[in-house]
């Protein structure tokens, strides 16, 4: 049984892979970019990881103007696909991204930072820190292991750099306008869902498609219940 409260409806045109896709990921990853961490036209952006939600992040950013868009992620072929979403510059780490960020902002440092891996791993976020500007504001979309709640922060640049450090759920989005908008989109040329879908999968492929994710090869798997 499902509650009604749980359902949306969509338009019967729409694709039943744009709608699965666009029910979490799309609309987390582009709400962090572009209500969460509130970007703007001219910002330079960084983007920590650029799998399913990341990548919608990215083109987020794209969509209201950023100029400079940082990919980061440790995998190629992911590094790769974000040139597609919108990303203008790449890097294999948060620590790669530091002097990458410096040279092309002249020093100033990014506008928004938004945490979007997998597992974020508390040494990540004193790194995702390091690559925000004063007033900046980075936001933590990832989940972090029950096993490391301590986050190591240097208050006092916080404070005299005015800095801000978020965690937001679903992007900030409202799923009952966000994903009408975005599917809107998606018709319209304005937001690339069938590219996230590196591979569809049988049912009984579940197994190899969980094995391709942790191994960093799909963006977006695809269980087609029909067969493909």
């Amino acid at each position: 049984m499902l509650s009604e409260r749980s359902v949306i409806k969509i338009d019967d045109a729409i694709p039943l892979h744009a709608a699965a896709l666009v029910s979490c990921g799309v609309s987390t990853g582009w709400g962090s970019a572009t209500v969460s961490a509130g970007t703007e036209p001219g910002d330079n952006v960084v983007v920590i990881g650029t799998g399913g939600v990341g990548m919608n992040a990215l083109q987020g950013a794209r969509s209201v103007g950023a100029t400079y868009i940082v990919g980061v992620d440790p995998v190629e072929y992911k590094r790769d696909s974000a040139k597609i979403f919108g990303a203008t510059h790449t890097a294999a780490s948060a620590a790669e991204a530091v002097p990458l960020v410096a040279d092309i902002t002249a020093g100033v440092m990014a506008d928004r930072v938004i945490v979007t891996a997998g597992v974020v791993h508390v040494d990540l976020i004193p790194l995702a820190m390091r690559l925000l500007r004063k007033g900046g504001t980075c936001v933590l979309i990832g989940i972090t292991p029950y096993t490391q709640p301590a986050v190591p922060l240097v208050l006092q640049e916080m404070v005299l750099s005015a800095k801000q450090l978020k965690g937001m759920l679903y992007g900030g989005m409202n799923p009952r306008t966000s994903v009408p908008m975005l599917l809107a989109m998606y018709r319209a040329g304005a937001l690339k869902l069938d590219e996230l879908v590196t591979r569809p999968y049988r049912l009984e492929e579940i197994n190899e498609a969980f094995a391709d994710l942790r191994a960093g090869r799909n963006i977006r798997g695809l269980i087609d219940f029909g067969g493909v």
